[in-house]
């Protein structure tokens, strides 16, 4: 008996010794309609095989947790070694008219603060290195109208924090690390602008307009995910401006307003203009 004609034969012997080929379909459909087979296997496949509403929204949820843990485990990655760092800069750099206060010099907090920024996002592009190639390189592209836009929306809202707090000044006695390096010298200052400017705006949009925003939209609304992610990013700069209710309120907006143009122009690019042109404003304007 020839088997051309046949795909994947199945080949066995009856009582008479004749060899019979039979194809796998053949056989499937033989065996299936004697045992109801046939739907048995058809809901196994599908229950393990094809994804349903409920467990896309278990892996969604999985996933936002799963971000929103590493943007706390980033936060005190970068608290930890910030602090490290500046028990290394600090008998280096430090003048020893210094030794004897209490803060450290501005040119030891810029350069410690650099070092931990650097390493926790570099920790946090490689434990996320997928989304990072996959998701977040397409995105850094916009039309030039968006990034003329971002860069415009930017600077308005500096402004318009800045006048604010003219009028409602932080307490005397309180002290910012942005005031703290400025006093330091030429340095420290181009430092703090490379940090402001080109670091922080590329490195927190990754985290907050881009594995959080990313995260809260596979499963909740624009509105929802724009709002939390804000009050995340809000969250995460509460060491700075805990006792300083202009600066978190400012925070907040700007926040919200990234998460917008996120949504708007379908770009990461975008928010990151516009966060670096909020932040060099700011720190012209002080």
């Amino acid at each position: 008996m020839s088997l051309k004609g046949y795909c994947n034969p199945l080949v066995f012997r009856e009582r008479d010794h004749t060899l019979i080929c039979l194809t796998f379909e053949q056989f499937f459909t033989i065996f299936s309609d004697r045992f109801n087979l046939k739907s048995t296997l058809y809901i196994y496949y599908y229950k393990n095989t094809v994804p349903n509403e409920k467990t896309s929204h278990s892996n969604n949820n999985i996933q936002l947790i799963y971000h929103l843990w590493l943007a706390l485990a980033t936060l005190l990655i970068l608290s930890l070694t910030t602090s490290l760092f500046m028990l290394f800069f600090e008998p280096l750099l430090d003048a020893p008219a210094n030794h004897h206060s209490s803060q450290p010099s501005g040119l030891v907090l810029i350069l410690s603060l650099t070092g931990a920024i650097l390493f926790s996002y570099t920790l946090l592009i490689l434990l996320t290195r997928e989304y990072f190639t996959s998701q977040f390189i397409p995105l850094l592209k916009a039309h030039y109208g968006w990034g003329i836009a971002s860069s415009v929306l930017g600077i308005i809202v500096a402004v318009l924090v800045h006048f604010i707090s003219q009028s409602y000044p932080p307490d005397p006695g309180d002290s910012n690390s942005f005031s703290l390096i400025q006093q330091h010298g030429q340095l420290a200052y181009s430092i703090l602008v490379v940090v402001t400017v080109v670091f922080a705006p590329f490195f927190e949009e990754y985290l907050f307009r881009g594995l959080i925003f990313d995260a809260l939209r596979n499963r909740f609304s624009a509105f929802v995910s724009i709002s939390a992610s804000a009050v995340v990013f809000m969250a995460f700069h509460l060491i700075e401006y805990s006792d300083y209710w202009v600066g978190m309120s400012a925070i907040l907006l700007l926040g919200f307003l990234l998460g917008l143009l996120r949504l708007s122009s379908r770009s990461i690019l975008c928010p990151i203009i516009c966060h670096a042109s909020y932040n060099a404003c700011i720190l012209l304007l002080t």
